[in-house]
């Protein structure tokens, strides 16, 4: 029998693929070679299994967060290392599926904007997740400001929105328009917010 998480990852997979409205647990039973049961087996409906993808994919990015982030020296490398993670967040989906390069017809982002439209509860779990992000910000914004890195007079609550809402805009505009180079817009913003943020 698959295992629940081969069933999210495909489930996922295929969200990215066909698109969230067109993919049915047939579908996903097919194509790992089992029975619609099995399926059942780990999840009631595709609502549940849909779930079950979010809790997967939140997972999966706690982990590498954890590696991508782990020994810095200061609150200020962390900041740097964020700006820095904008090539990945802008391919995330190479994260949270373990591959090296694909071409997906929708990104992960497209994909939680469409499961917030698609029911209520979905769209307040996104939410809280993206609250549990900014409060991982604000907390290194103020080590960055005990370390006199950033000025005291920015509070660190608005400024965690301003970085999340810099580097989710990045990652957007840069998916939308091939002739900026992520790589390069990533570095840009980092110098930019560093005048406007150091004492």
């Amino acid at each position: 029998m698959k295992t629940k998480e081969q069933i999210l990852k495909t489930a996922l997979k295929f969200f990215l693929q066909k698109g969230f409205y067109n993919v049915s647990m047939s579908m996903i039973a097919k194509e790992l070679r089992i029975s619609k049961p099995a399926i059942y087996h780990h999840f009631q409906n595709k609502d549940a299994m849909v779930e079950g993808v979010l809790d997967y994919s939140t997972e999966k990015m706690e982990i590498w967060s954890e590696k991508y982030f782990a020994n810095l020296g200061s609150g200020e490398d962390f900041i740097e290392r964020l700006f820095q993670a904008i090539p990945i967040y802008k391919n995330v989906e190479l994260v949270l599926l373990n591959e090296t390069v694909e071409t997906y017809l929708y990104s992960y982002n497209d994909l939680l904007i469409i499961l917030s439209k698609y029911k209520p509860d979905l769209k307040l779990k996104i939410s809280e997740y993206l609250k549990l992000r900014r409060q991982v910000f604000e907390k290194n914004i103020r080590r960055a400001q005990d370390e006199h890195f950033i000025r005291p007079d920015l509070q660190p609550s608005r400024l965690a929105k301003l970085i999340h809402t810099i580097i989710e805009g990045s990652t957007f505009i840069c998916e939308l328009d091939p002739s900026l180079k992520v790589n390069v817009i990533s570095n840009e913003m980092y110098q930019v917010l560093r005048k406007l943020l150091e004492r």
